[in-house]
């Protein structure tokens, strides 16, 4: 009797996670919407892209981020809640080079940020190097 108790607290707790990740969905997918949006309109109305190259890669960034977000959401329902640690070193990654871009004329903080993305890019050779031996080391089991 106590364990289903236990149960039906967890399934509630699920379900509210999902109809929350479902808004936190819906919310991310506007605000794609909205930065596709800003970039096509600034590629359109930008005579110079030299003179705007910041803005553009800035906003083409955000793009890409906003669209990784997606697709942890994604991911999220697709592999029954469980979202890889690969997901989240590609965003930390996208979001570390964004924050270059506009940090740029900062040496201290852009030496930071760059030795913060190296950071992450080693920690996601170490994960996939455990994970693909993890995995070799299953099948041979």
């Amino acid at each position: 009797m106590r364990h289903e108790w236990h149960q039906k607290v967890a399934n509630y707790f699920e379900y509210v996670l999902n109809i929350v990740m479902i808004c936190i969905g819906f919310v991310i997918f506007g605000f794609l919407l909205r930065e596709i949006y800003n970039l096509a309109h600034l590629l359109i109305t930008v005579d110079d892209m030299r003179a705007h190259f910041n803005e553009i890669t800035e906003a083409t960034l955000a793009v890409f981020l906003f669209f990784e977000f997606m697709s942890l959401v994604r991911e999220y329902f697709i592999k029954d809640a469980h979202i890889s640690m690969e997901s989240f070193l590609y965003i930390g990654v996208t979001a570390l080079i964004r924050a270059i871009l506009v940090y740029h004329d900062q040496t201290t903080k852009t030496l930071l940020l760059a030795i913060s993305i190296s950071l992450l890019v080693v920690a996601l050779t170490i994960y996939r190097f455990f994970r693909e031996k993890k995995s070799i080391d299953n099948k041979t089991d």
